[in-house]
């Protein structure tokens, strides 16, 4: 009888290890974070970047020099008349803060576009309002406390983030009003002057400001040449990308490229492009003997 116990007992040692065996065979291979180290110079490339103004300065016709096939993002700003006619544009209009969600969804899925513009992000602020107040089951003319405040703010980085995220598969655009931030009772001591960015809470223009690769400020000079001994007046469509005390500007390159020009004259998305790799150098002045 105590020959048949050993015998039970090693057949059924085989048969655990046999199990072990098996399972260590089919075990996952382990992962590591130093997968993800790779070169720096393999990082993506598409732009990703926030353009801000005043109406008429040219933001709309700068986003449609985005690579094509673009996909334009109307959030109740029904102002892309003048680039009806450019090919390789479509758009979508958006109404409230569950259809961005849907659409920023299907973007993650993959869509067959190069680019994709956001017109505007500062109605983006107000369609987020809408929503914090119907989540809270409160009417449009009920008060914004500053917990909704904080919710919307939530909000507002989080779809920032989850959109710059989509530079992997395309070239992103961020339109904004122009906000005018005068110093004020809070900040009086610190801030002399004006500070001029994107119009969207100051919580969210500081995230969002560093979230892009680019930043730039669209507006219009004026220039007078003498033609025909007559004066005429000139008008130059202008974006401010150069560092600045006051206006949000913003470039990153290589700092072997050399400084970033104060301006550029009528922009497109490859001028942006090529100041972003340093392949575009500003121009030196020459200066005149007297």
């Amino acid at each position: 009888m105590v020959v048949k116990k050993r015998v039970v007992k090693k057949k059924a040692k085989k048969k655990i290890a046999k199990k072990r065996r098996v399972v260590k065979k089919k075990a996952a291979p382990t992962t590591s974070i130093l997968d993800k180290i790779h070169p720096v110079a393999e990082l993506d490339e598409n732009l990703v970047m926030l353009v801000y103004g005043r109406s008429g300065t040219g933001k709309t016709h700068f986003g449609s020099t985005f690579p094509k096939p673009c996909l334009f993002i109307d959030v109740n700003e029904k102002g892309l008349d003048t680039i009806a006619q450019v090919e390789g544009i479509d758009v979508v209009s958006i109404q409230d803060w569950q259809e961005m969600d849907d659409l920023l969804w299907e973007l993650k899925n993959g869509l067959e576009y190069e680019s994709v513009v956001i017109d505007q992000v500062t109605n983006l602020q107000d369609l987020g309002m809408r929503e914090v107040l119907r989540k809270q089951r409160k009417g449009s003319d009920e008060t914004f406390t500053q917990r909704n405040w904080g919710q919307l703010s939530g909000m507002l980085k989080q779809f920032i983030t989850d959109f710059r995220d989509l530079s992997g598969e395309y070239n992103l655009l961020m339109i904004a009003h122009e906000r005018i931030d005068e110093p004020g009772d809070e900040d009086s001591e610190e801030r002399i002057e004006p500070n001029i960015g994107a119009r969207v809470m100051p919580s969210v223009g500081t995230f969002l400001d560093g979230a892009v690769d680019a930043i730039g400020c669209t507006f219009i000079k004026e220039r007078w040449e003498t033609e025909e001994r007559e004066e005429v007046r000139h008008v130059d469509y202008c974006m401010r990308i150069g560092p600045h005390a006051f206006y949000s500007t913003k470039i990153r390159r290589p700092v072997s490229a050399g400084p970033i020009p104060e301006l550029i004259v009528n922009p497109t998305y490859q001028k942006i492009k090529d100041l972003t790799t340093g392949k575009q150098k500003p121009k030196r002045k020459v200066r005149r003997k007297s």
